[in-house]
This record gives structure tokens, C-alpha cells and sequence, in this order.
């Protein structure tokens, strides 16, 4: 069974590979639409750039300082947007992650 697995991980590297490569340009043209449609500002970019799933908006908004509605309003904006998920930590808690 181990080595099945090990094909199917296989095949799915280069899968991802060859996807990679065939996507570049768009990948390109992907993240200069992030940048100038929702990373306008130096706060917009960092509060991006936190949204790992480690922290919570709260937290964001410390390091940032800016309000905790205006994370949340951001992150609402990029979840509709299919740029971010949410992700549970300890119970409940929802924090935001960066898709790409």
C-alpha cells in the first residue's frame, strides 16, 4: 500500500509541476490584479501578508494598528473575492489564510 502511495504523491508532484509551468504567465498576470485591485494600501499589504492562519483579526489589527472592523472588513472583501479561508485553531476560533 506504501508503495501505491508513494506513486499516486508521485504523480501528483508532477502534476503540480507541469501546471506550474503552463500557468506562469497567469500566475503573473494573477497577483499584479491582487496588488492593484485589494493591496492598495501599505495597511492593506501587511494585514495580506499576516493572513496566515495563525492570527486572529484581532491580532492582525495590533500589529497593523488599525481597527479590528477595518481587518475584518478587508478579510470579508478577500473571502468573497475566493482569496482567503478561514481556518479553525483551538475550538472556535476562525483565523484568516492567504489561498496564494
Amino acid at each position: 500500500i506504501m508503495d501505491f502511495n508513494q506513486q499516486i504523491l508521485e504523480e501528483l508532484k508532477a502534476i503540480r509541476r507541469l501546471l506550474t509551468i503552463f500557468s506562469q504567465d497567469k500566475l503573473e498576470e494573477f497577483n499584479e490584479n491582487i496588488k492593484t485591485k485589494y493591496l492598495t494600501t501599505p495597511q492593506r499589504q501587511q494585514m495580506y501578508e499576516l493572513f496566515d492562519g495563525t492570527k486572529s483579526l484581532k491580532e492582525i489589527s495590533t500589529v497593523v494598528n488599525v481597527s479590528s472592523e477595518a481587518v475584518r472588513q478587508f478579510a470579508v472583501s478577500l473571502e468573497q473575492a475566493g482569496l482567503i479561508e478561514y481556518v479553525i485553531v483551538s475550538g472556535k476560533q476562525k483565523n484568516p489564510k492567504r489561498i496564494f
